[in-house]
């Protein structure tokens, strides 16, 4: 009886620790640092050029509208040329 109650508190320590130290990993960036942000307008993933003031839908597929901030260097924009094998 002994050994079945310590293995389950053993148990239950080991799985408390490793959710304790996965949970922040997977929770993603914290809601302070993205209200810091400025918000330009949202954007379908799908299709850029649909934009607007305020979250939705995309009208087109559906998909959940994107922020795009102010600091936000990622476009939809073909790479330029670096010179090297440019045709």
């Amino acid at each position: 009886m002994n050994t079945k109650l310590i293995l389950i508190v053993v148990l239950a320590v080991t799985l408390g620790g490793a959710a304790g130290w996965i949970a922040p990993h997977h929770l993603g960036p914290s809601s302070a640092a993205a209200s810091d942000r400025k918000i330009l307008y949202y954007a379908c993933p799908m299709h850029p050029s649909i934009k607007y003031d305020k979250p939705g839908a995309c009208p087109i597929c559906g998909m959940k509208l994107q922020p795009v901030y102010a600091d936000s260097t990622g476009t939809n924009a073909a790479p330029t040329s670096s010179g090297c094998c440019s045709f």
